[in-house]
């Protein structure tokens, strides 16, 4: 049915980057005739669509290096001389990041042409936890890139992330209950548990204590940790947001930048707000065209820079100033976004389909 939407109505239906991508990842199976339900006993797929990785300097947003005919491409971690590309295949790829040279591919899981949408880096720094197939999670150890434990918090996960401080915590959104699940990083179980009441998009730690914002399908929800096995989230009214599709933490601040269906602007933090009022407020919104954005901050403590789809299988990248509230520069690549990180270095990495 999805499929014989209009462009236009198709739009105003899906609102998330999950959705859409699993309507492409849809059409893509449906056309080499392979009829599976969900990911169950899937052994192989015939035509696992290719990933192109871009390589792209902050400074004019000229392509620097290019690696093709990535099988299966989903998701990015940016790791000190390696580059991790998870696969739904199953396997993750490790390549130099001096000179984009194939390291290594590991198996990591089962092949689900839904899954391996998201990878992290532990709070310690020598592992990583990439939602898989199944369900399931899996802790990689860094950079061998070997499986260290496979676990499940709940039905289907479709964000992850790390809270600051210590002990660190691994808060897990859950696709169908609409719930966050604290874990343990130590045995990797599940120590809370707690209803958004809205389909949860993303989760973002900030640089501070309590400054973990998640993203839904409606308001902007801040998760307030309470100790071990212990948080609740405060759905107090944001004004100038409400639905975020991406989040992303202003360095060594309390603020963040917030992208909406279709603005993009900061949410700055309230000083000590009275219980039940709102936390913060976007003051200003500039209008970003698109769907399905992702984000990555940037290191110049002045750039957030954003991936969307913006129609006729074609992603934009833009440089969003959120020093002056501004769009400095953008540029189309061609292909479905797929994820975007950042270095120190002042080098973007963008990953599509090609």
């Amino acid at each position: 049915m999805y499929l014989l939407m209009s462009e236009k109505k198709y739009e105003n239906f899906v609102s998330s980057k999950t959705m859409l991508l699993r309507i492409f990842l849809c059409t893509i199976i449906l056309s080499s005739l392979i009829l599976t339900t969900g990911c169950h006993k899937i052994a192989e797929f015939d035509n696992a669509f290719d990933g192109g990785l871009y390589v792209i300097s902050s400074q004019d947003f000229a392509t620097t290096n290019y690696v093709s005919g990535i099988s299966g491409a989903r998701s990015l971690l940016i790791y000190p001389g390696n580059i991790f590309v998870a696969s739904t295949e199953g396997m993750v790829l490790r390549y130099d990041s001096e000179n984009m040279a194939l390291v290594e591919e590991c198996v990591v899981g089962s092949p689900c042409p839904s899954g391996y949408a998201q990878m992290v880096l532990n709070a310690t720094g020598n592992s990583a936890y990439l939602i898989t197939s199944l369900g399931q999670i899996v802790e990689l150890s860094l950079p061998e890139c070997t499986v260290k434990d496979i676990f499940s918090v709940c039905q289907s996960p479709v964000a992850i992330a790390f809270a600051p401080g210590i002990p660190s915590y691994l808060y897990v959104g859950d696709g169908p209950t609409r719930s966050i699940i604290q874990v343990s990083t130590t045995t990797n179980t599940p120590l809370a548990s707690a209803e958004s009441f809205f389909n949860v998009n993303c989760i973002e730690p900030g640089w501070f204590a309590d400054t973990i914002l998640v993203g839904t399908s409606d308001p902007l929800t801040l998760l307030e940790e309470h100790g071990w096995g212990s948080f609740s989230l405060n759905t107090a009214a944001i004004s100038g947001a409400a639905s975020a599709i991406a989040i992303a933490a202003i360095p060594y601040d309390s603020n963040f930048v917030v992208v909406t269906p279709s603005s993009v602007g900061v949410l700055e933090f309230f000083e000590d707000p009275l219980p039940g009022e709102s936390f913060g407020a976007v003051l200003e919104m500039v209008n970003l065209e698109g769907s399905s954005h992702c984000m990555a901050m940037g290191t110049d403590w002045q750039h957030a820079y954003i991936l969307s789809y913006v129609g006729d299988f074609t992603s934009r990248l833009t440089s969003y100033n959120y020093v002056f509230n501004e769009i400095d520069q953008q540029v189309d690549l061609p292909g479905f976004p797929f994820d975007i990180k950042t270095t120190s270095s002042g080098y973007i990495y963008v990953l599509t389909s090609e």
